[in-house]
């Protein structure tokens, strides 16, 4: 993720460098690739481990007078979140390279589109990507548009 990171600073729009971090972020979101530990030189008080958890796991059968937190939801973790944050960043790459950027013809970014778009719920739209897919795979060119140059074809 780090390469990724470092191209993306140097060139923001680039496709290849998106296309690949946000495969893995993705990734991320489905769990099949664990989430980059925080480093450990910096003590964040948001950092819960997993100790700190079971204390705050509340037994609703005690009966005290004081007030109570409400317990901590599964999806409101810290890892959950980051999960979440890694599918938003992914779409919000994908989508402006689609839309905005040099990727607008490549089917490589309109296939990680539609995988963001089924991985939040958006099926219809996953559809619409992936016949975006099969259209720039059809028509696919043999050369690449950017040979094609003020003066002509570049040979």
């Amino acid at each position: 993720m780090n390469h990724f990171e470092k191209a993306l600073a140097h060139w923001p729009d680039h496709p290849a460098a998106i296309i690949g971090l946000s495969d893995l972020l993705l990734d991320v979101y489905e769990e099949k690739m664990p989430i980059e530990p925080p480093d450990s030189s910096v003590n964040s008080p948001l950092t819960l481990d997993a100790s700190r958890l079971s204390q705050l796991n509340i037994n609703d059968n005690s009966s005290t007078d004081s007030p109570k937190d409400p317990p901590v939801k599964p999806s409101e973790s810290p890892e959950a979140l980051n999960r979440l944050a890694a599918r938003d960043r992914a779409y919000q790459l994908l989508s402006t390279l689609t839309k905005l950027g040099e990727g607008w013809d490549s089917s490589e970014a309109w296939y990680m589109l539609a995988r963001a778009y089924e991985l939040s719920g958006q099926v219809d739209k996953a559809k619409d990507a992936l016949w975006w897919v099969v259209e720039l795979e059809d028509t696919r060119p043999i050369r690449s548009w950017k040979c094609v140059r003020p003066g002509g074809f570049a040979l």
